[in-house]
């Protein structure tokens, strides 16, 4: 049986105490054949997979199923997931630098820890979505649904989040200098926050 986000195999190597990646017997740092394990992925057919590690960069996986899958410390710069669906996966600690999630159905997400910056996420649903401690240098979030999303000590220097929902989003203690959020919705939590140079 395949390893799982809730049920993950361990890598066959000798003494390595990492899972298995789904689809491989072995996690990423030991697999032999990297490129050719990614080209084997199908995007659509991702739900629930562990991929832990894994370097997808560049990649065209829009309107992929990424589902409750597991791609913590991933490296998915410059990757197109446009539309995708991203509810409850797990994103932390992620390369997402220049990514493009425009669109995609994020709820629940976790990206804490993970570098966003220069990314698109416009008009993306990231409600609940656990943004703690992540870095998102001129990301844009123009008209994403952030309703109670946890954006705290996050560094997000420079990004747009026009139009956006923050209702009861968190920003407590989060960097959010030079941001412009104008025509942004709803009340949210700035307790400590850095807000130098926001436009409002």
């Amino acid at each position: 049986m395949d390893s799982t986000h809730y049920n993950p195999r361990p890598c066959l190597t000798k003494d390595c105490e990492q899972p298995a990646l789904t689809g491989a017997e072995k996690c990423w740092d030991h697999l032999t054949d990297q490129k050719g394990f990614v080209d084997g992925l199908n995007p659509a057919q991702l739900a629930d997979t562990w991929l832990v590690g894994i370097d997808a960069s560049g990649r065209d996986w829009s309107g992929a199923n990424l589902e409750n899958a597991r791609l913590s410390g991933a490296n998915l710069s410059g990757t197109n997931l446009s539309g995708s669906t991203c509810t409850r996966c797990f994103l932390d600690g992620a390369n997402l630098t220049g990514s493009n999630f425009s669109g995609a159905e994020m709820e629940f997400a976790v990206l804490g820890q993970a570098d966003m910056s220069n990314a698109d996420f416009s008009n993306a649903n990231m409600i609940r979505s656990n943004l703690v401690g992540t870095k998102g240098h001129g990301t844009n979030l123009d008209g994403a649904k952030l309703y109670y999303s946890r954006p705290g000590c996050a560094d997000f220097t420079g990004a747009t989040f026009r139009g956006a929902e923050i209702t009861r989003t968190i920003f407590r203690r989060a960097i959010l200098r030079d941001t412009d959020m104008t025509g942004a919705e709803g009340q949210a939590n700035f307790d400590r926050a850095d807000m130098e140079g926001v436009k409002q």
